[in-house]
């Protein structure tokens, strides 16, 4: 998963769980889980245009997207959807079709690729080769 319940506490305080997961939930932490595993696994299928999974590590990137999707999943469940609520869930599947898109990326957490058919195999996917020299200084032959 991208993010933890401490990590939603600490954004939104530690109240804001209880506040959108009604009381007649019989296991909260378990649907608040649950709602973190779903986001996690809607920021993959977005990721999954563009890298391949699961992701080295847990980018950082990715925690406030995951953490949106999954009050959003909650509060959705729980008829406690709030504006701001739908906001910010809108706001973090934009930034994930950006990084799907290539027009975002993962900043410092963003995987090297190798481009299939690279020689030297270079992480960028840049492969450069050039004809022998043909004249210079000192050659013999030109």
């Amino acid at each position: 998963m991208y993010a933890t319940r401490n990590n939603i506490s600490t954004i939104y305080g530690p109240e804001f769980l209880s506040d959108i997961t009604p009381v007649d939930v019989p296991d909260p932490e378990g649907a608040v889980d649950q709602a973190l595993a779903d986001a996690s696994a809607e920021i993959d299928g977005y990721l999954s245009k563009k890298y391949e999974l699961p992701l080295a590590g847990q980018p950082k990137v990715l925690r406030r997207p995951c953490i949106d999707i999954a009050v959003y999943v909650l509060a959705n469940s729980h008829t406690r959807l709030t504006n701001t609520i739908e906001t910010r869930y809108e706001q973090a599947t934009a930034l994930l079709t950006k990084i799907s898109k290539g027009i975002v990326g993962l900043g410092a957490d963003e995987p090297s690729s190798v481009v299939a058919g690279s020689e030297n195999g270079t992480a960028s996917g840049a492969d450069f080769t050039s004809r022998p020299r043909r004249f210079g200084r000192g050659r013999s032959d030109g």
